[in-house]
């Protein structure tokens, strides 16, 4: 057993030995190798991965350029409409004001008509004599109230004939 156990150790021993050291040197250049390759590819994809997070912030700044820019032409469109909203309001206000003094006026004019007929009925009839009196001398032919003289109104003598009682 111990024999056994020894050959199964030297037959280890030599079989892994041989391998060790006959196969060190192409294995160290294959790893050499393989290793520079791997650190190739990884510094593609790192400089592929630095180059795409470069695309992605970019294109995150242009979304947040676009977003700030609608929202100030929201912004604007909102205070437009503010203003339409107000300018309707104050129009409607105007028309309902506008109507409301015309319908005032149309109902007061009669009321003022009638007032200005009975406040004629109230003058007295000298100033209607008067009236009379001096519109027929201005249409005569021979005027007696005015004289060339002074440029003036004045009343000369009026017959008592012309001037109706009182």
């Amino acid at each position: 057993m111990l024999s056994t156990r020894i050959n199964r150790r030297t037959l280890g021993a030599v079989v892994l030995v041989p391998m060790m050291i006959g196969c060190t040197k192409d294995t160290d250049r294959r790893l050499v190798e393989m290793a520079n390759r791997h650190e190739q590819r990884q510094a593609a994809q790192t400089e592929q991965a630095n180059m795409l997070h470069r695309e992605v912030t970019a294109m995150q700044r242009e979304v947040q350029l676009e977003r700030a820019e609608l929202g100030i032409q929201r912004d604007l469109l909102e205070a437009e409409r503010r203003s339409f909203a107000t300018k309707r309001r104050h129009d409607s206000m105007t028309a309902t004001a506008v109507e409301s003094v015309g319908l005032w006026l149309v109902c007061l004019l009669p009321v003022g008509v009638s007032w200005l007929l009975l406040r004629q009925s109230e003058r007295s009839a000298t100033d209607t004599t008067l009236i009379d009196v001096m519109l027929e001398d201005f249409i005569s032919n021979k005027p007696t109230l005015l004289t060339k003289s002074t440029d003036s109104l004045r009343l000369r003598d009026v017959e008592p004939s012309t001037v109706p009682p009182e």
